[in-house]
C-alpha cells in the first residue's frame, strides 16, 4: 500500500501524493497575531480571534462540504477552464490532475499537474513569523507543454468579515453591514457594526486581500463581491465572470454584499517551460496604515522568500525548545 506520507528531514518536514484524498485532512499556519488552517485543497480558514474571521469560520467536516475556500482561476478558453487549487464543479477537468504536497512547520505548498491542460500548479502558504497578521499565498503557473499558452489568472478569496458567532447569528443582518471598498492592489472590507444578542459595538477590524504578479504589478480587474463574481446562477465553484470570462459591472451597488477578493490579471502568454507567480496577501488590521504596511513588506518574490526562511528558522528554534 502506498504511504499516506514520508518524512523529509528531522524537524517534521514531509511530502505526500495521496493528502488530497483526505477531504477531512487540514494543515495549521499561524504566528503571534493570526491563526489558520488550510486543506490540501485550500478550504479552510483565517482568524485574529472568536469575533473576527476573514474566512469563514470552519469545523472538519466543512473542509469537505463548503464551497467557500481559497481558490484560483485560470482561463484559457471557454473549453478550458481549470482551478489550481483543485476546487471546481467540472471535476472532468480536474479529476486529471497529479498532485502532491510538501509541508513543514507552519508551511505548505501543493502542487498539481495537469498534462491535458499542459499547466502545472504549485502553492505555497504560510503566516509569516512575528505579528504582522497577513496569511500569503505564492502561486506559480508553469507551462509543461511544448507549445505556448495563453491564459488570463484569476484570485478568488471569499471574504467572511466578522464573528464567528454571526454564522448562525445575524448572517443575513450582518452581510448588510459590510463596507467594501476597493484597493490598487485588492479589497478592504470594514463592517460598520459588531454585533450578537449580546450586544452591538462599533466594528474596528479591517479585513483585506491584495494581490501582485511577480513584477509587483496590481490585478487588471477587480470583483469585490460574491454577487458580482458569481452571477445569479453560479457559485463560488464556478463562478460566471470566470466561466463566461465577464469583467467587473462598473458601478454597481456593492454595499451590504457578502464579499470577495476576487483579482483578476492580464493576460499572460508562457512559453514552453515559462513560468509566472502571483502573490495573495489576506490580511487583518485594526488601522489602514495596516494594509499599506501588508502591501509594502510582502510585495515581491524576493520578500516572501526571506519570510518563509524566517518563519522557518523561528518555528525550527520552537521545536528545539519543546
Amino acid at each position: 500500500m502506498e504511504k499516506l506520507w514520508e518524512f523529509t528531514d528531522n524537524l517534521g518536514s514531509f511530502e505526500s501524493k495521496s493528502a488530497d484524498k483526505i477531504k477531512s485532512l487540514y494543515f495549521p499556519l499561524c504566528n503571534e497575531s493570526l491563526m489558520s488552517s488550510v486543506s490540501p485543497d485550500l478550504h479552510g480558514d483565517i482568524k485574529s480571534g472568536q469575533n473576527s474571521f476573514l474566512l469563514q469560520p470552519v469545523s472538519r467536516i466543512d473542509l469537505a462540504n463548503l464551497k467557500s475556500s481559497r481558490n484560483f482561476w485560470v482561463y484559457i478558453n471557454k473549453n478550458k477552464i481549470w482551478s489550481a487549487t483543485g476546487v471546481s464543479k467540472d471535476l472532468k477537468q480536474i479529476q486529471n490532475d497529479k498532485f502532491s504536497l510538501v509541508a513543514g512547520l507552519l508551511w505548505q505548498r501543493v502542487s498539481r499537474e495537469n498534462k491535458g491542460l499542459g499547466l502545472k500548479s504549485e502553492i505555497l502558504s504560510f503566516v509569516p513569523a512575528g505579528k504582522a497578521a497577513v496569511e500569503i499565498m505564492q502561486v506559480k503557473i508553469t507551462n509543461i507543454s511544448s507549445e505556448a499558452i495563453e491564459f488570463i489568472p484569476t484570485a478568488a478569496i471569499p471574504i467572511y468579515a466578522r464573528s464567528a458567532n454571526n454564522l448562525r447569528d445575524h448572517r443575513h443582518v450582518t452581510s448588510l453591514l459590510q463596507r467594501v471598498s476597493t484597493y490598487k492592489t485588492g479589497v478592504i472590507v470594514k463592517p460598520t457594526l459588531s454585533f450578537d444578542e449580546a450586544g452591538h459595538y462599533p466594528n474596528k477590524e479591517i479585513y483585506f486581500v491584495l494581490g501582485f504578479d511577480e513584477k509587483s504589478s496590481p490585478p487588471e480587474f477587480i470583483y469585490p463581491t460574491q454577487e458580482m463574481f458569481c452571477g445569479e446562477c453560479g457559485d463560488l465553484e464556478a463562478p460566471l465572470c470566470v466561466l463566461e470570462n465577464k469583467l467587473p459591472v462598473k458601478f454597481m451597488q456593492i454595499q451590504g454584499k457578502e464579499s470577495v477578493g476576487a483579482l483578476r490579471f492580464p493576460k499572460i502568454s508562457l512559453k514552453a517551460k515559462e513560468s509566472h507567480c502571483y502573490i495573495i496577501l489576506m490580511g487583518i488590521s485594526e488601522k489602514e496604515s495596516g494594509v499599506d504596511k501588508a502591501k509594502i513588506k510582502f510585495n515581491t518574490l524576493r520578500k516572501v522568500k526571506v519570510a518563509l526562511e524566517e518563519t522557518k528558522d523561528y518555528w525550527a528554534k520552537v521545536s528545539h525548545q519543546i
